[in-house]
């Protein structure tokens, strides 16, 4: 799979400063963890207190884009199934608050940190085997509120899941 980053966007970023900062100067703690699960370096410096979490760590969730306009990851459903032996709701769920809060952050420019305050999902079809991947564009972007629609489908092309996520932008 290619670098689908946004190349102009990652050197805005360390330009200006809004993921950099003087933590930029020593190495950051989770660089391994951030690495293995797609994020961009730019991003690192935002990220250097918890990296990714143990959540994301867990469901195995690896992002290929990571833009104003899109953020893009895959999750496996192997491991994250529910008692049936289908993909469990709540790790569809878990993913779409992933890449909405990532894209919050974008949004934000490492100025402000989202924090969600609202988040629906409706399940259309089950998640069966392979990787499942969820698609995040914006409906809204504000300066204290982003809305962000998230579609998860499977490696078919067939929608799993749509969710809706809020997340308020709080200062610092």
């Amino acid at each position: 799979m290619g670098n689908n980053f946004i190349e102009d966007n990652a050197l805005t970023t360390e330009i200006s400063g809004t993921f950099a900062s003087n933590a930029a100067a020593s190495p950051n703690p989770h660089a391994r963890q951030l690495a293995a699960h797609g994020v961009p370096e730019s991003m690192w410096p935002m990220l250097s207190a918890y990296g990714v979490g143990p959540l994301v760590e867990k469901l195995g969730i690896v992002f290929s884009e990571i833009t104003r306009e899109k953020v893009v990851a895959t999750m496996p459903v192997e491991g994250n199934q529910q008692v049936a032996g289908i993909l469990h709701g709540g790790a569809s769920v878990a993913l779409a608050e992933t890449l909405g809060s990532f894209a919050a952050a974008v949004h934000g420019q490492g100025a402000k940190k989202p924090v969600g305050v609202d988040i629906s999902a409706t399940h259309h079809r089950a998640g069966i085997t392979g990787l499942v991947t969820g698609v995040c564009t914006p409906i809204h972007l504000g300066r204290t509120l982003t809305t962000h629609e998230i579609v998860i489908s499977d490696e078919q092309g067939r929608r799993l899941c749509t969710s809706r996520i809020t997340n308020m932008l709080l200062k610092g």
